[in-house]
């Protein structure tokens, strides 16, 4: 399932605008919105209905804890991938009990965006055990 729309919630410019070009330049995918703040994102999930929701972990205004945990308890909930600049096990174990599907470390998002979504177009509760960016 090749993602009809995505919506990308980040308080950082430069990373919304790098996965922004990447989705619609490398992947061909151009329904993509963003939000900045939590009101902006529940709002455009309310009005586009993402497939797919990639959410960073640590904004300032709101934790993304909160927000993948309301994701995930909508009736037509959205994948959820969380970003951060930090990657260990501690931040992984966190997100997968969150109930989020992925988790990537934001440098290495064009690896991680592509194989998320090669996995979308399979069959996405069959996830390889070895991925580094998608949760068991």
């Amino acid at each position: 399932m090749k993602p009809k729309s995505i919506l990308i919630i980040d308080e950082n410019p430069g990373f919304l605008s790098a996965s922004i070009e990447y989705f619609s330049i490398e992947l061909g995918i151009n329904l993509v919105s963003w939000a900045v703040s939590p009101q902006e994102a529940v709002s455009k999930f309310f009005n586009f209905s993402p497939d797919l929701v990639i959410l960073d972990l640590g904004m300032k205004t709101l934790k993304g804890r909160d927000l993948t945990s309301w994701f995930k308890n909508q009736a037509n909930a959205p994948k959820v991938m969380i970003t951060s600049f930090y990657d260990n096990e501690d931040y992984r174990n966190f997100a997968k009990d969150l109930g989020a599907d992925g988790f990537m470390k934001k440098v290495n998002y064009r690896a991680a965006y592509t194989e998320l979504i090669l996995h979308l177009n399979q069959d996405f509760g069959k996830i390889r055990k070895e991925s580094n960016h998608l949760l068991n």
